[in-house]
């Protein structure tokens, strides 16, 4: 699907981050979050952890809609839900992560997603 069917389309199960990407960055996107969703993740609730997770305070979490992380495949995962989401807004679920133990790495971005993949283990 190209950027003007994505802009264009107002049920997206999947999304791109910002929704306006180049077709190269959600190409890159959808790839890299269809290779995580088949992750068997047992994700953990960032408002029942400790003070700092990842090497950053629990509040930089919160403030960013992250309610758990994980880590998985030597990657520091973020799954965030956002309180407004369905058209206009983005699909509910939003996926980050970065290389772990690289407290200084930057986040790449997987996207935005209605469901979230059955691998995936919530509390």
């Amino acid at each position: 699907m190209g950027q003007k069917e994505r802009m264009d389309c107002a049920n997206n199960a999947w999304e791109a981050a910002p929704w306006d990407a180049s077709d190269e960055v959600a190409d890159s996107q959808l790839k890299g979050f269809k290779q995580r969703s088949g992750w068997p993740i047992f994700w953990t609730s960032v408002r029942d952890s400790s003070a700092e997770l990842f090497g950053l305070d629990k509040q930089w979490f919160i403030s960013r809609d992250v309610e758990y992380y994980a880590e998985y495949g030597g990657e520091q995962l973020v799954l965030m839900q956002l309180a407004w989401h369905g058209f206009p807004d983005p699909p509910e679920w939003r996926l980050a992560s970065r290389k772990a133990g690289k407290s200084d790495s930057p986040w790449s971005e997987w996207g935005y997603f209605a469901t979230l993949p059955q691998a995936w283990i919530i509390p």
